[in-house]
């Protein structure tokens, strides 16, 4: 195994410009999902939607199936007319879906706003992966994949800063921005050279031969399993932010911290760590350490880097939401990371390795059946299963109907209010009363079991496979 720096000086000049694209477009990307739950759902946010959890699941399960089953086409669409091609029709469409939610209030419109989106960046991301996977030599996968998921957070390190500073502008400012951003983009295509001329002499695939590929049992069997740390993601980067806003008090980190305000919030609970900024633990993490990781775990069994990935993630979820104490929600986000960053390179990794180069747009677009599954599935299950036993003002709103108070002129947004009054507490007593009632903590043991499952399933994937090559 060569020195990890040599590795790293060995990638061309083109696999650093193609990952600055994939960092602007993450960038853009990030910062309106980092708004999108709480936007969408939160009660309390001001110029928000305050839908239901319900709506929000709905609109991200939608959302989720068009992003991630596009792909599945339109990356053997790039292979056969061209990746650059792919990539300048990819951010039209997303750019149109960015600045539609900026004018959208109403449910059909803010979805036709994030189909949109979803096509646009859904079409993007096989074709530069393609160009991307391409660009690096095969031997050197592994770190070359770490690299750009490190390249990938450094964009998402710098997303909640840009999210807070311009939501707090105005929520039509925050879209017309995020989406003028992919923009940039557009000049920095004509420095990359397509190489479908390089392999246009292999015959061009069929959209038979897609379906074919993908209905191989190899395949299909291990994206759907690997569909379970998809919903694992989504809980992580969906419904753990609103499960922070409510329930976890970080007040004491953040004076531990001495941190200064713009990295605060205020919450029913009092001024807290921003969940945006609690989030760049997750992608310094990354920057810092998943091409280390990547390197260590080079020489690790794929299955067993995959496997033992899923269960620390799924621990980490756990641990996030176990208590309402902030210093052991970084913990778990931490442990989460941790997961994260040696499980996606591998995947990566792994579904590259399959297709020949003319065809690896088409197998990495395959990839994405697992976050159709665990993004769309999970957006649902999330939104549910928050929705009736976590959300806050939905369980004090539970409480005060069993204390048959009128219910009258009470609402999502002053239910916990009323709670504070009728029980003469302060906010803080009154939500650990109704934590201790309802545990709400509860939903994260459901995703655990769906974590540790996958995992089960993928070494029995392995057994069966065993002489296939799952290394």
């Amino acid at each position: 195994m060569q020195n990890i720096f040599t590795q790293i000086r060995s990638f061309s000049k083109e696999f650093w410009l193609l990952n600055l694209i994939q960092m602007i477009e993450r960038l853009a990307y990030s910062a309106l999902v980092l708004q999108m739950a709480v936007y969408i759902s939160q009660k309390d946010i001001v110029g928000g939607l305050h839908w239901e959890h319900t709506t929000k699941g709905m609109i991200f399960f939608v959302w989720a199936l068009v992003q991630n089953l596009i792909p599945v086409l339109t990356g053997g669409l790039a292979d056969k007319f061209g990746r650059k091609n792919m990539i300048f029709i990819s951010i039209f469409f997303a750019i149109i879906g960015f600045y539609l939610f900026a004018f959208q209030r109403e449910f059909t419109g803010v979805m036709t706003a994030a189909v949109f989106v979803g096509i646009g960046l859904g079409s993007f991301k096989p074709a530069l992966q393609g160009l991307i996977s391409n660009s690096m030599r095969d031997k050197f996968t592994s770190i070359g994949w770490g690299l750009n998921i490190m390249l990938i957070n450094v964009a998402f390190f710098f997303a909640p800063a840009l999210s807070k500073y311009l939501e707090e502008i105005s929520w039509q400012i925050f879209f017309i921005v995020t989406g003028s951003i992919l923009i940039i983009i557009i000049p920095l295509l004509f420095l990359i050279k397509d190489d479908n001329d390089k392999i246009k002499n292999e015959p061009s695939i069929t959209i038979k031969e897609i379906l074919i590929g993908v209905l191989r049992p190899q395949i299909l069997s291990f994206v759907i399993i690997m569909g379970g740390f998809a919903i694992i993601y989504m809980q992580f980067y969906e419904t753990l932010p609103n499960f922070i806003y409510d329930w976890v008090d970080t007040s004491q980190v953040a004076k531990a911290l001495n941190l200064p305000d713009y990295m605060l919030m205020t919450t029913s609970l009092g001024t807290m760590i921003d969940f945006k900024w609690l989030y760049t633990l997750n992608s310094s993490f990354i920057v810092l350490g998943v091409v280390t990781v990547s390197w260590l775990m080079s020489g690790v069994k794929l299955r067993y880097a995959i496997m033992f990935g899923i269960t620390t993630a799924s621990l980490g979820l756990f641990v996030s939401g176990a208590t309402q104490i902030g210093s052991m929600a970084v913990l778990g986000m931490l442990i989460y990371t941790l997961g994260e960053m040696i499980t996606n390179p591998r995947y990566l990794e792994y579904m590259a390795s399959l297709g020949t180069k003319s065809r690896r747009s088409v197998y990495l677009g395959y990839l994405n059946i697992s976050f159709a599954i665990g993004l769309a599935g999970g957006s649902l299950l999330g939104g549910f299963l928050y929705n009736e036993y976590s959300e806050k003002s939905t369980l004090a709103i539970r409480y005060l109907e069993a204390q048959q108070v009128d219910m009258t002129q009470i609402t999502h947004s002053n239910a916990m209010d009323k709670v504070v009054q009728f029980t003469n507490t302060s906010i803080q007593e009154s939500t650990s009363m109704l934590w201790d009632l309802y545990s709400p903590n509860k939903i994260w043991y459901i995703f655990l079991g769906i974590g540790i499952f996958s995992t089960l399933l993928i070494y029995l994937h392995s057994r069966i496979y065993h002489n296939q090559p799952l290394k």
